[in-house]
């Protein structure tokens, strides 16, 4: 297995072929095939015909394309493969409309796993020994981009629906990287270069960066927000700058600013809000930069632009930054730069905002009771007649959730084959089964009332759906705007209604100042692997999971997990140990 430079684990082209070397049927190097060239799912898989296969003339040459049914999207088939589909279909006597592989989508993924082992036993290269159906669709993905298709074109005939599902398969750029592409060509006329746009954006860079490192510091949302006025009004590049915050009212004290007064920021904002646009709105709702001419600036300040940088996290929207620059302009290149720091904030706010849910003496309580069917464990729940229960969940990607879940009463290949067919399972793995009693690992990137409620920081404390009926209950900190929460819910699960709404105060315990402790010491990074290694099973004996089969559901590599892992152990030991004694802080 190769490793990139952010230090993740991927299939590499020899890894490839070592695996189809293990194969022993056709229909194994067909699954295989299928997986890695063509980016199929195993429940696509499963669902192929030959009647799916269409050829298509364009520029001289025949290419063939594979309609999709689960979501109508057409695949690209590469020549090779379609001679192969066809020998298999002549082989086996497989009609036009009759499946290519009829086995349920579970037997694919047994059957690529078993491919996996047998390859690591034959080359010893151990880590093939772990090898599953989404690592052959990334092996697809990386292949792809690698040869430099566009990330659009991926997505479309990968059947990804987010450009940041994309995003952990890339390499991280170095710095030399990021400022040759920010920094604009020499000028071919006259072979010199624009040396001072090309130096103003390196110091821009070398603001922002400046910004970016001062977040971790911080503890609040305000101190979050008046670090980042006060960083950027000391650049020789802004002249002031003030976040209009989702948290403000009409009073101007609110809004965190430097570099002027607040009489002086009191009349920017009118002549602003006279123009009968709303700048931060828009910023947001297009998740772009904006640009406006600024009046009525404090004396001895120099007209310019204002620039509104959104500050975003995943989908949701904490305000805006409204810069004043010391010239008339801004170039796409520091927008770009710019937007990027717009989420770096947004994701220092989510931080802290957490945080304070985390410690917080009270906070609300909302208990809600559904029975729509577009959330997915309703579903489930309804189809086959079961019960689900939630253990836990942790965050993994932008808006996606890995939920444990306890589903009684029902057969796990009855579940898995319910689940493998859901659009909104990225991935799912058992972690133990006893027989109509299984726990199980899955994947979330939308379609449930979890997700809506976790967009929001809130914690879901139970959940259970049962029959159609789910009954669950989720904590928020008392800032959280508890209408909006109810909008969203509502809208995306009309047959929701709240039950109870409770002010709940967290009861003092022995263990609070213990979890404050541990709290303040751990990495958000930290608290997500080592809390979805303790839901997973992983310090259980006999394990639940392996720390492969973990770093595989974290999407980081095998090593980072372990580090990540002992870090955060010898935090929590030091914690219960220690804690009321003086010591080092151990390494992050």
């Amino acid at each position: 297995m190769g490793r990139s430079e952010s230090g993740t684990t991927w299939l590499t082209a020899g890894d490839y072929e070592r695996l189809r070397r293990a194969t022993e049927t056709y229909r194994e190097d067909l699954v295989l095939r299928l997986g890695a060239e063509v980016g199929l799912k195993p429940v696509e898989m499963s669902q192929l015909k030959p009647a799916h296969i269409t050829r298509r003339t364009h520029r001289g040459t025949d290419l063939y394309l594979l309609t999709v049914p689960a979501d109508g999207r057409d695949a690209h088939l590469p020549s090779d493969v379609e001679h192969d589909i066809r020998k298999y279909v002549r082989a086996n006597d497989t009609g036009e409309t009759e499946r290519v592989l009829p086995v349920t989508p579970r037997r694919l993924q047994m059957l690529v796993s078993s491919i996996g082992e047998r390859a690591a036993e034959k080359t010893s290269h151990e880590g093939l020994a772990d090898i599953s159906t989404r690592d052959l669709r990334r092996y697809f993905a990386r292949t792809l981009l690698s040869d430099g298709v566009h990330p659009s074109v991926v997505m479309s005939i990968g059947g990804w629906d987010r450009i940041e599902s994309l995003a952990p398969l890339l390499d991280d750029p170095d710095e030399d990287t990021i400022l040759d592409a920010f920094s604009p060509e020499p000028d071919e006329s006259n072979g010199h270069s624009d040396r001072g746009g090309t130096d103003r954006l390196q110091q821009v860079v070398e603001t922002v960066r400046s910004v970016g490192s001062a977040l971790p510091s911080v503890s609040t949302r305000s101190e979050v927000e008046q670090t980042v006025c006060d960083r950027f009004s000391d650049s020789e590049h802004y002249q002031f700058a003030w976040i209009e915050s989702d948290e403000n009212d009409a009073r101007v004290s609110l809004a965190a600013a430097a570099g002027l007064d607040e009489a002086s920021l009191e009349a920017v904002r009118q002549s602003l809000s006279s123009r009968g646009t709303d700048y931060a709105e828009r910023a947001c709702h297009n998740r772009a930069v904006q640009t406006t001419t600024a009046v009525d600036l404090p004396t001895g300040t120099a007209n310019g632009a204002v620039t509104i940088v959104p500050l975003l996290h995943g989908e949701t929207a904490y305000g805006a930054l409204y810069l004043a620059l010391d010239r008339a302009n801004v170039t796409d290149s520091e927008k770009d730069v710019l937007l990027t720091l717009g989420r770096h904030i947004g994701q220092a706010i989510t931080a802290v905002e957490r945080r304070k849910l985390l410690l917080a003496d009270t906070v609300v309580q909302l208990e809600f009771q559904c029975s729509d069917d577009d959330d997915l464990l309703v579903r489930l729940s309804a189809d086959l007649g079961c019960t689900v229960r939630l253990r836990g969940v942790v965050p993994i990607e932008e808006q996606s959730l890995l939920c444990f879940l306890t589903v009684r009463g029902v057969t796990t290949d009855a579940v898995f084959d319910e689940l493998v067919t859901a659009a909104e399972v990225e991935n799912i793995r058992l972690i133990r089964d006893r027989g109509e009693e299984s726990l199980l690992e899955v994947a979330l990137s939308a379609g449930s009332t979890i997700t809506t409620l976790t967009s929001y920081d809130g914690t879901v404390s139970r959940f259970v759906a049962e029959d159609g009926v789910a009954r669950f209950a989720s904590e928020f900190s008392n800032e959280t705007p508890l209408r909006d929460v109810m909008a969203d819910l509502t809208d995306a699960y009309p047959d929701t209604e709240l039950v109870a709404k409770h002010e709940v105060e967290r009861p003092a315990r022995n263990t609070a100042d213990f979890r404050e402790s541990l709290a303040t010491r751990l990495t958000d990074k930290q608290q997500s692997v080592l809390r979805a290694a303790y839901l997973a099973g992983y310090f259980e004996w006999p394990r639940g999971s392996t720390a492969e089969d973990l770093a595989d559901s974290i999407d980081i590599s095998s090593p980072t997990l372990h580090q990540h892992l002992r870090t955060a152990q010898q935090k929590l030991l030091t914690s219960f140990f220690d804690d009321d004694e003086p010591e080092t802080e151990p390494r992050p």
